[in-house]
């Protein structure tokens, strides 16, 4: 793509870990990945029976972010697979074959803690895990914004530009735990509340954004500025996934995560014809700066913890 700011190129370089969506008929799925920055592409890997391997045999599409301090990076592009088992593949693994050693070499150097922590436990690790179970994929990036806890700092590419917002808003009051379907042990690990990566299926395809949320009596709500939900130009109610997680510094079996399934509802204050304060102050509560909420309605949850992990419908 073209050219990236210095401040963008530091978030991919810096940042260590990236969220990665694609669509699947369950609608937007998101969990995050190690990764590497190399000759303009990013590299990770995933396992080849992966929920996203799949996915992207049908639609090359992704999307993603990449946090480093204060600052992400939301990003759209196209994959490509290498495969050492798919004759496919084998064409553009020739002819990419620089770029896919000089990247080889950056996400082992990068990620290098990650490989102590499977040798640590290298006879507990699963095939999938393991280098013979899992393709090497590199992502052409084709739009990028770097964002701010205050909103939108710079983007490339054409974004959706718009939100649009529920015209009342009212807190929910009644129901069941919006985490209930979620192991214990889980639910206690991962808290009430905290940072997140919002995935929102909107007119130009998925886009993942920066959030804090919060599980507060039987509602599950995602706080973010409005001018950063705008970019996905989704609403009033869009399908999405709300993906929260607690990371290991280096041991992949201490990895704790979940994955929130659903739809959606906008309200950005000023749209609201009603329950205006309300929705503010809820919103600058969950996330100093924020003016945006996005109410989620889980349909299925996915979660993991270690090499482990499990799902259920909710509710």
């Amino acid at each position: 793509m073209s050219f990236l700011s210095t401040a963008v190129q530091t978030v991919l370089e810096e940042g260590p870990f990236c969220a990665v969506a694609t669509v699947t008929p369950r609608g937007p799925h998101c969990t995050p990945l190690v990764f590497a920055y190399s000759g303009g592409r990013l590299w990770l890997t995933t396992s080849r029976g992966s929920v996203k391997a799949r996915a992207w045999k049908v639609d090359p599409g992704v999307s993603g972010l990449i946090r480093h301090g204060a600052a992400s990076v939301t990003f759209t592009g196209t994959v490509t697979t290498y495969d050492a088992l798919d004759r496919a593949s084998w064409g553009s693994a020739v002819s990419g074959a620089v770029s896919i050693t000089r990247a080889t070499a950056k996400f082992s150097r990068k990620n290098a803690r990650f490989f102590a922590g499977y040798a640590v436990d290298a006879r507990q690790v699963p095939l999938a895990w393991t280098p013979p179970g899992r393709v090497f994929v590199a992502i052409d990036l084709e739009r990028t914004a770097l964002l701010e806890d205050d909103g939108v700092q710079e983007g490339r590419g054409r974004w959706g530009g718009g939100v649009t917002s529920h015209p009342t808003f009212r807190g929910v009051k009644k129901g069941g735990d919006p985490l209930g379907a979620l192991p214990v042990d889980l639910r206690e690990e991962l808290g009430r509340s905290g940072e997140g990566a919002l995935t929102v299926q909107g007119a130009r395809g998925p886009v993942v954004l920066p959030v804090r949320w919060r599980a507060e009596g039987a509602a599950l709500y995602a706080a973010l500025p409005a001018e950063t939900l705008a970019l996905a130009g989704a609403g009033p109610d869009a399908a999405i996934a709300l993906t929260v997680d607690k990371p290991s510094a280096w041991r992949a079996r201490d990895m704790v995560g979940a994955m929130v399934q659903g739809t959606g509802a906008c309200y950005v204050g000023e749209q609201l014809g009603s329950g205006v304060k309300a929705a503010r102050a809820l919103a600058a509560d969950i996330a100093p700066g924020a003016d945006a909420l996005v109410r989620v309605s889980p349909s299925r949850l996915v979660w993991w913890k270690g090499w482990s992990g499990g799902s259920a419908e909710a509710g």
